[in-house]
C-alpha cells in the first residue's frame, strides 16, 4: 500500500495556487510580473489541479479494486483457515498426527498466509515467556539467508510496549534505534516493521507476530487491524491444541492408572510397585522430590520406603513422627494436601523439627494412601518453586492416591497371605516350602556374586520318647521353644525354618564351615542349657547338628541338604548332642 502523504501535500499546494491565481489576479504575489508569466501560472495551476483530480479518481478506483481483492482474499483465507483449523482434534484424527504436529503444521501454514497476504519479506512468530521477559522463536518464514534470533529479551525494547499493551503497531525502520531491538537485526536500510500481539486468556499477550518489509510506509493502521484478525486465528490454534493436549494428557493419565490397577502383578515386590507409581507421577506432575512413606499404626509413625529426586534431608529407611508435622495434615481425613508456600503455612516440620526453613522446598502436593478408613501411608511431592501446584493438580492427585492405595492394599494382602502360606503354624518360623525358596535364592546369589553360605540341619534327640511320655502337647511346646532358641542364636539375616517333624534347617549367609561351626555350637549349648518347663513337666533336651557348605560341598540345593542331613545322622550315630561337619568322601 502506498504512502499518500506526499500526494496530498502536492494537491493542497495546487489548490492554494488555483485560489490565488484565479480569485485574486491582482494580488501582490504576482506584482510586477508580465502577463505572459501570469498566464503561465494559470496554466500550470490548472494542469496541476487537473492532474491531482485525475490522481484522486485513479486512487479511488484503485482503493475500490483493492477492497474487492481484499474481500476475495479474506473469503479465500477464511476458507483455507477453516480447512486447516476447524477442529484440530478432527485434523489430528484424519491425518493421524500428534497435537504437536498439528500445531506445527497449522501454524506454519497460517504464517505463510500472513507473509503472502501482506507481501512481507520476513515473518516470525514468537511465544512470550512473561516470567523471564523473553520472546522465544517458534516459527518463521523468511526470504533472506539470516534467520531471526531464537531469543529476544524484550524488557526495555520497543517489543515491550506491544507485549504489555497487547496492541499492534507499525514502526518505520528509519525511526528505530537499534538498541530498542536488543539484537534483532532488521537487515534493511529502509522499510517498516509491524508487531502484532497474539492474545489469550482475557487479553493477555502470549505470542507476537513480527512482520518486516523493505518498503517504507508499506503498512498502516488498517493493516494492523487485519493482522490482529490473523493473530486471533493464531490464538484459536493455540487454544485448540492446548485443549487437545490437556485432554490427551488426562486420557493418558487415566489409562496409566488403569494399567497400574489391572496390569501390575499381584506378587510384585514393594520397591518395584513404587517405581511403577513413580513413573506415572513423573510423566504427569512436576516435582523436585517425591517421598513415599508407610504408616506404622503400633508406633504412630511413618517410615520412608521410596524417594525420587533430592535425598539430602530425608531418605529411604528414615522414620518420623506424625504429630505436629506436615504429614499429620496430609494423612488427616481422606483428601489431599496442597501448600503453595511453606513460608506462609502453619506446618511445624516436614520430617524433623525446624527443617522447613533450611530445606530448598517451597511448595508441596500430598495425598494419603488408604484402604477404606485404614491409613496405609502417603505420597508427598515437593517443589523448590512457590505455587507449583494447582487445584486441578490436587484433583488428579487425589484420584491417583485412591488408585495407588487400593493397589498397594492388594499387595499387602497378598504378602500377608504369602507369609501365612510360608510360615509354620506351630513354631511361627518358615515352613519347608519357604525354606526351599530361600535356599534357592541364596544359591543364585552365591553363584552371581561368588559368595558362600552354610546349611545346618538340626534334629531333636529322642523326640519320640517325649511325645510318648508326656504327650503331643508337651511335644508341641518343645518344638515352639526350640524354634525360639534357634532363632535367637543366629543373625537376623540368617534363615531359620522347620524342615519337617522335629527337624530344623538354618541357612547361615556369608559363612564358611569354620564360622558356621561357632554358630552351631551356640545353638547346641543354648538348647542343652534351656529348661523346658510346662505344668509339672520339667526337662532338658539335646540336638544333633550336621552342616555342609555351598559351593564347597555341593553344587545344588538338593545335594547340599542331603550332605548336611548325612552329617546330622552321623551326629546321632555318635550318641547325639554333637555337631558334625560334612567331609565329603571321608564322611
Amino acid at each position: 500500500m502506498s504512502n499518500l502523504r506526499v500526494y496530498w501535500m502536492f494537491g493542497i499546494v495546487m489548490i492554494i495556487l488555483v485560489l490565488v491565481t484565479f480569485l485574486y489576479p491582482g494580488s501582490a504575489i504576482f506584482g510586477g510580473a508580465s502577463s505572459s508569466f501570469y498566464l503561465f501560472m494559470k496554466l500550470f495551476a490548472a494542469l496541476g489541479s487537473g492532474a491531482f483530480i485525475v490522481f484522486l479518481v485513479i486512487e479511488l478506483a484503485n482503493l475500490t479494486k483493492r477492497g474487492k481483492e481484499l474481500e476475495l482474499k479474506n473469503k479465500e483465507l477464511l476458507k483455507r483457515l477453516k480447512e486447516e483449523t476447524v477442529g484440530a482434534k478432527h485434523i489430528s484424527l484424519m491425518v493421524k498426527r500428534s497435537p504437536d504436529e498439528v500445531y506445527s503444521h497449522t501454524s506454519r501454514t497460517l504464517l505463510r498466509l500472513v507473509k503472502n497476504f501482506f507481501f512481507a519479506r520476513d515473518v516470525a512468530f514468537y511465544l512470550i515467556d512473561s516470567e523471564r521477559k523473553l520472546l522465544l522463536l517458534e516459527f518463521f518464514e523468511v526470504d533472506t539467508n539470516v534467520n531471526p534470533p531464537e531469543k529476544i529479551k524484550y524488557e526495555g525494547t520497543l517489543f515491550n510496549s506491544v507485549v504489555t499493551e497487547a496492541s499492534g503497531k507499525v514502526f518505520p525502520i528509519n525511526d528505530i534505534d537499534e538498541e530498542e531491538l536488543n539484537g534483532f537485526n532488521l537487515r534493511y536500510k529502509s522499510g517498516c516493521l509491524m508487531l502484532v500481539p497474539v492474545k489469550f486468556d482475557e487479553g493477555q499477550a502470549v505470542g507476537l507476530l513480527v512482520l518486516l518489509s523493505p518498503e517504507e510506509g508499506a503498512w498502516g493502521d488498517s493493516d494492523v487491524q487485519i493482522a490482529e484478525k490473523f493473530s486471533e486465528l493464531f490464538s484459536t490454534i493455540i487454544w485448540q491444541i492446548d485443549a487437545i493436549d490437556k485432554l490427551s494428557s488426562v486420557i493418558n493419565f487415566y489409562q496409566e492408572l488403569n494399567k497400574l490397577q489391572a496390569d501390575t502383578p499381584i506378587g510384585i515386590e514393594e520397591l518395584e510397585f513404587f517405581k511403577k507409581a513413580s513413573g506415572i507421577i513423573s510423566r504427569f506432575f512436576d516435582f523436585d522430590k517425591m517421598t513415599v512413606a508407610i504408616y506404622n499404626d503400633e508406633k504412630n509413625e511413618m517410615q520412608i520406603r521410596f524417594v525420587e529426586g533430592i535425598e539430602s534431608d530425608a531418605t529411604v529407611g528414615d522414620r518420623f513422627e506424625l504429630e505436629g508435622g506436615l504429614w499429620e495434615k496430609l494423612t488427616a481425613g481422606g483428601g489431599t494436601l496442597l501448600i503453595e508456600d511453606y513460608d506462609s503455612s502453619d506446618i511445624g516440620y516436614r520430617f524433623q523439627p525446624d527443617d522447613v526453613g533450611i530445606s530448598p522446598f517451597r511448595s508441596c502436593l500430598g495425598v494419603a494412601l488408604r484402604a477404606g478408613k485404614k491409613l496405609l501411608g502417603g505420597i508427598l511431592l515437593e517443589s523448590t518453586r512457590k505455587g507449583q501446584y494447582s487445584e486441578s493438580d490436587r484433583f488428579a492427585f487425589e484420584i491417583f492416591g485412591r488408585c495407588v492405595g487400593s493397589a498397594y492394599n492388594r499387595l499387602l494382602a497378598y504378602n500377608d497371605l504369602k507369609s501365612l502360606s510360608m510360615i509354620d503354624g506351630l513354631t511361627s518360623i518358615y515352613n519347608r516350602r519357604a525354606f526351599e525358596e530361600r535356599l534357592s535364592e541364596e544359591i543364585n546369589r552365591a553363584k552371581r556374586y561368588g559368595s558362600i553360605f552354610t546349611l545346618l540341619i538340626i534334629d531333636i534327640d529322642k523326640f519320640k520318647r517325649i511325645n510318648d511320655t508326656y504327650g503331643h502337647l508337651m511335644g508341641d511346646f518343645v518344638l515352639k521353644k526350640l524354634a525360639m532358641i534357634i532363632k535367637g542364636s543366629v543373625r537376623n539375616i540368617d534363615t531359620v525354618a522347620r524342615y519337617g517333624g522335629e527337624e530344623f534347617a538354618v541357612v547361615l549367609v556369608n559363612a564358611n564351615k569354620e564360622n558356621a561351626l561357632i554358630s552351631a555350637e551356640r545353638i547346641r549349648s543354648n538348647v542343652e542349657e534351656f529348661l523346658f518347663e510346662k505344668g509339672n513337666v520339667r526337662l532338658h533336651i539335646r540336638v544333633s547338628i550336621g552342616l555342609s557348605e555351598f559351593p564347597a560341598d555341593a553344587e545344588s540345593g538338593r545335594a547340599l541338604i542331603q550332605n548336611a542331613d548325612m552329617a546330622m545322622y552321623e551326629s546321632k550315630r555318635r550318641g547325639g548332642n554333637v555337631i558334625t561337619v560334612f567331609q565329603g568322601n571321608n564322611q
